[in-house]
């Protein structure tokens, strides 16, 4: 993994006008535990890992990345989790993002990472995470993975 986070969006991958965006429900399967990070736009707000794929790497390379960035976490891709639209835009009818998530279970969480002094990560229960995760594209991914039986 690389040292520094990614910054910017000159590379990132659009279709037709909507961001793409990939992330993780990173997974402590036998804890049943999902890690949450802290929004880095909204004080309080825990938020699945996720950020632009970009233009030179896969939709999981991307949910990999950006989940390493944001969270520290490092692990393996056991699932797709599905689509999403996120904010339609009411004059074009073109969603602003499209979200793609992947179930990624940690096999371990590094003591530095690239966004450690933007924001704090968590473990929280299943129960607690999809109670916590405020966002809708975000809830129907946790309602998707693995921990939800």
């Amino acid at each position: 993994m690389q040292s520094t986070a990614r910054e910017g969006r000159h590379n990132q991958l659009y279709d037709h006008g909507s961001r793409l965006v990939a992330g993780c429900v990173p997974i402590d399967r036998q804890g049943r535990r999902v890690l949450l990070v802290a929004s880095s736009k909204h004080d309080g707000e825990w938020v699945l890992p996720k950020g632009g794929w970009e233009n030179d790497e896969t939709q999981e390379e991307a949910a990999l990345r950006e989940t390493w960035e944001e969270a520290g976490a490092i692990g393996k891709i056991v699932g797709n989790l599905g689509e999403y639209e996120h904010k339609m835009n009411k004059r074009t009818g073109v969603p602003e993002s499209i979200f793609i998530f992947f179930e990624m279970e940690v096999q371990r969480i590094e003591a530095k990472w690239p966004e450690m002094k933007k924001r704090e990560r968590r473990w929280f229960s299943y129960e607690e995470a999809l109670a916590t995760v405020s966002k809708k594209v975000m809830r129907k991914a946790l309602e998707q993975c693995s921990l939800r039986q």
